[in-house]
């Protein structure tokens, strides 16, 4: 008795993901990842702090360029004002009056462990569609 699996679409599939799509059509899927990250970094607590909106007008996401200069994204905060709140210790934010309830440090990297397979499942969802898949 024996088994046969006929991979010939699988690797028809594989095929254009590495010929034809990669790396652009996953850039996009981790722009969508990443756009998704600022948006639950401003809206799901610890929320990223408001005060005149200046930070959260700051929410930047972009592409690095594909893989011959690395697969991925930025995603961030204005980097400057961003980094004095993120780099804050426990007992700094204690001392902290945020202005917006439920603001406070961490409001971005607390996300990326938070909703991990969320972020993964967007970027799997996006090249599932991109590829056909059901």
């Amino acid at each position: 008795m024996s088994m046969t699996i006929d991979f010939t679409d699988f690797e028809k599939g594989l095929k254009k993901l590495v010929e034809d799509v990669e790396p652009d059509v996953t850039d996009k899927g981790l722009f969508k990842a990443g756009n998704e990250l600022l948006h639950d970094a401003i809206y799901v607590l610890p929320k990223a702090p408001f005060k005149e909106g200046h930070l959260r007008g700051s929410a930047r996401t972009e592409t690095i360029g594909g893989m011959k200069k690395g697969m991925g994204i930025l995603a961030g905060f204005n980097i400057v004002y961003a980094a004095r709140w993120h780099e804050l210790t426990p007992d700094e934010d204690k001392r902290i009056s945020w202005t917006l309830p439920g603001s406070g440090r961490k409001y971005l990297e607390s996300k990326m462990s938070m909703f991990r397979d969320k972020y993964l499942k967007i970027i799997g969802e996006h090249l599932r569609r991109f590829l056909g898949g059901k």
